[in-house]
């Protein structure tokens, strides 16, 4: 039995090197290239392209066989021909007609179509008017035919009985059973049956919570309960405006005390700039010693030596040590003692009652000093209801103070990113450096800069860095074959010249 092949296999496309021209050209598919040469030696075999040629060159008036001398203009003569039968040779068999075209002297007269002759309209003829009903308006000839069904009783009831007839169909058609086949399909299986679910589940005996969950599911498939919009989706990430007016300081023509403010506002940057490095560099480069006082092989065996016992200190050191043991056996003597373990003797009667009722009092005290203790709270209830507004007032102040960092962060940029939004460096011209007219003014700002910073601080996006292109791996750096043995051959005339 024949196999039948549904499917090609598509060829596998044929790869070739790329290091030589010589492969280029020979493998190179130029097929396009090619067509498109063809293409042009085609258009100027027929004269050239048609974007280059005149007017002239491709349209023509046919005048037919006129006179040269004579001058004609264009309006003479329309592209109208006239025809006229010229008489066979007498020898054919047949009767038949030459149709030869001529020119036509005569104007071209323009002539309206058919379909647009009414637009003008017609002269000393009026539009037709036909009067129009009112919206619950009969005509005369229609009143009158409604006062005659009327009178006749035959027809009244015929009235009548369509009437009910039609109801009937219609409740009959409402009343069909709808089948699967002959179903428009209009009913939405969300709406239906979600009542019958839940009474199921009554029924089964499961839990309410999740009933809701199913109650909570077709609500929202059914688009009968609202879907929760974040509270964020109509207000603005941020309060700031778009365009941040500038420092009064930074005027081509300042006051002296704006531009002041400006000045020691650069200033108080840049300290705190230089404080941040120079802590950064007490905690790295400056606790390491520098070379002058770093450690030699002398100070390395002193520090290593430290409290090691020195050919001088050996006989003290022994001394020192046999007092001291001397001393440790005299206090020994003197602290030992002779004791016995205490024996636990059992207690009689008359002491188990006694502990009793020493115990019994004890309660009671405790209960009666609890009772007169939450008896004379009564008359502590201004110092609680002191201690209840001061709370409330707490309370209070706390939220004043959440209200009011919260409004202030709605001008402040946030943390979106893993980076932190740094503002840019104050611009300030010095005294000596502000221009004397508009003229002479400099942008001292990129505006892109400035507007993405601007993008950042509103919180439209995060805050970025330029990151650097880092390589994953080390490029494996090869010499050419070719190279190579240029390279051997200088090494051997090195070495010889060297020899």
């Amino acid at each position: 039995m024949v196999k039948v092949v549904e499917q090609v296999v598509p060829r596998k496309r044929r790869r070739f090197n790329k290091n030589k021209k010589k492969a280029w050209r020979k493998k190179t598919n130029i097929d396009d290239v090619e067509e498109n040469l063809e293409e042009e030696r085609r258009e100027e075999r027929y004269g050239g392209p048609l974007e280059e040629r005149c007017d002239k060159e491709l349209l023509f008036l046919d005048v037919g066989e006129a006179d040269p001398k004579v001058e004609l203009k264009d309006d003479d003569f329309t592209f109208e021909y006239t025809v006229d039968k010229i008489p066979e040779d007498s020898c054919s068999a047949k009767k038949a007609t030459k149709v030869a075209l001529k020119p036509s002297s005569k104007k071209h007269q323009v002539k309206t179509l058919k379909a647009h002759q009414f637009i003008n309209g017609l002269q000393g003829v009026k539009p037709p008017h036909k009067p129009r009903l009112k919206k619950d308006g009969l005509s005369v000839k229609m009143k009158k035919k409604a006062q005659l069904e009327a009178k006749d009783p035959k027809l009244a009831k015929k009235a009548v009985q369509k009437l009910k007839e039609i109801a009937a169909a219609n409740k009959k058609r409402s009343n069909r059973p709808r089948t699967v086949i002959r179903t428009k399909f209009e009913d939405d299986l969300w709406t239906t049956g979600a009542d019958d679910v839940t009474q199921e589940c009554n029924k089964k005996g499961l839990e309410d919570s999740f009933i809701k969950d199913i109650a909570k599911h077709y609500g929202i498939m059914r688009k009968l309960r609202p879907v929760n919009v974040p509270k964020c989706k109509y207000v603005k990430p941020s309060k700031l405006k778009a365009v941040r007016p500038p420092h009064s300081g930074a005027s081509y023509n300042p006051s002296f005390t704006d531009h002041q403010e400006l000045l020691q506002k650069a200033i108080s940057q840049e300290e705190s700039r230089m404080r941040k490095t120079e802590r950064v560099e007490c905690l790295t480069t400056q606790m390491f010693p520098t070379i002058d006082e770093a450690p030699t092989e002398e100070t390395w065996l002193q520090e290593m030596s430290q409290g090691l016992p020195k050919a001088g200190d050996e006989d003290n050191e022994i001394k020192e040590e046999e007092e001291e043991e001397e001393e440790e056996e005299q206090v020994d003597n003197e602290q030992l003692t002779v004791t016995h373990k205490p024996r636990n003797e059992r207690k009689t009667k008359k002491q188990r009652r006694k502990e009793l009722k020493e115990k019994i009092a004890k309660l009671k005290r405790l209960g009666k000093k609890e009772e007169r203790v939450r008896e004379s709270c009564v008359f502590r209830v201004k110092t609680y209801q002191k201690e209840i507004d001061e709370f409330l007032e707490l309370l209070k102040t706390r939220k004043h103070c959440r209200i009011g960092r919260h409004k202030q962060r709605q001008f402040m940029p946030r943390c979106l990113g893993r980076l932190r939004f740094h503002e840019e460096d104050v611009v300030v011209n010095l005294g000596n450096e502000l221009p004397g007219s508009l003229r002479e003014v400099v942008p001292a700002v990129s505006l892109l800069e400035e507007r993405f910073k601007n993008l950042q601080r509103r919180n439209m996006i995060e805050p970025r860095l330029p990151h650097k292109m880092v390589r994953k791996y080390k490029l494996k750096k090869t010499v050419k074959r070719n190279y190579k043995l240029e390279f051997d051959k200088i090494e051997k005339m090195v070495d010889s010249l060297l020899e």
